[in-house]
């Protein structure tokens, strides 16, 4: 515990930093807490779209398309 007494009363000196010493010490502490941050960060399944499955080039997949017939078949007898 002494130790640690002293080591803490150590602290207190007085030291003279240049500017980019304290600059790179900023940048390095705040790179150093981005990369823990996003190491201790629960996983997230983020989906970003509408989840049509539409493929780049235009069309639908055939289970998709037919899906989409089922739905709209449906809505027009509920409908009448």
């Amino acid at each position: 515990m002494n130790r640690v007494k002293e080591y803490w009363n150590a602290l207190n000196e007085n030291i003279t930093v240049n500017r980019r010493e304290l600059v790179l010490g900023l940048a390095a502490c705040t790179l150093a807490g981005l990369v823990v941050g996003l190491l201790l960060a629960p996983p997230k399944s983020l989906s970003i779209g509408s989840g049509n499955r539409i493929i780049a080039d235009g069309h639908q997949d055939e289970e998709d398309a037919e899906a989409v017939e089922d739905a709209e078949a449906a809505e027009e007898e509920a409908g009448e």
